[in-house]
C-alpha cells in the first residue's frame, strides 16, 4: 500500500499580519454567512501539490530547505469571493511582481521533480471565510494590510472533523 500526504508550498504571515487578517475574517464572517478561518491557518498557497507519495517527499523537503531567503512585500487591499468553494478572500488590486516571480520559479523547480503547474493563472490570495454564502459587501479592505514574506514553507494539510490542520515540514533559509 502506498502512503501519501497532502502537501503544498506556502508563505506564512508574521504575527502582526496574522492578527490583522484574523480581525478581518471575524468582521466579515457574519456579513458573508460563513465562519472565519483560524488565524493559525492563514497563508498564501503558492503550489498545491495534492496527495504526494511518501517516496517523493524527501526531495521536496530538500527543495524547501535549500530555497534562498526571500525579501518581498505584498499589500492586501482587495476582497474577493470564490462561489464554488464558498470562500471570501483577501488579495491585491495590483499584481505583485515578487509573488508572481516566486510562483514561476517554484513551479520550474517542481517540474524537475515531476510536478506540473496548474493550467490557470496564479491569483495570490488569503482565504478568510469558509462556507460564505455571499461576497463581502465591499470589494476593498477598509485598511490595507502589508505582508512581508521572507521564506518558503513546505506544508502538510491533514483533514479531520475540525477542518484542516497544517504542519510545516520544511522551510527555506532565513
Amino acid at each position: 500500500m502506498t502512503v501519501s500526504r497532502r502537501l503544498f508550498f506556502a508563505l506564512w504571515p508574521d504575527d502582526t499580519t496574522r492578527r490583522a487578517l484574523a480581525a478581518e475574517a471575524q468582521r466579515l464572517a457574519p456579513l458573508c454567512g460563513g465562519y472565519p478561518l483560524p488565524a493559525e491557518n492563514m497563508h498564501i498557497t503558492l503550489a498545491f501539490l495534492g496527495n504526494v507519495d511518501e517516496a517523493r517527499i524527501a526531495p521536496l523537503v530538500a527543495l524547501a530547505q535549500a530555497w534562498p531567503a526571500l525579501q518581498g512585500e505584498w499589500t492586501l487591499d482587495r476582497l474577493g469571493h470564490f462561489p464554488k468553494p464558498r470562500i471570501v478572500w483577501a488579495g491585491s488590486q495590483a499584481s505583485s511582481p515578487e509573488l508572481m516571480a516566486l510562483d514561476a520559479e517554484l513551479w520550474q523547480a517542481l517540474a524537475r521533480h515531476g510536478f506540473t503547474a496548474p493550467q490557470r493563472d496564479f491569483t495570490p490570495h488569503v482565504s478568510l471565510v469558509r462556507q460564505a454564502d455571499r461576497a463581502a459587501p465591499a470589494s476593498r479592505l477598509p485598511t490595507p494590510i502589508r505582508w512581508r514574506f521572507d521564506r518558503l514553507a513546505l506544508v502538510e494539510s491533514q483533514l479531520d472533523n475540525g477542518g484542516s490542520r497544517y504542519r510545516t515540514l520544511a522551510c527555506g533559509v532565513d
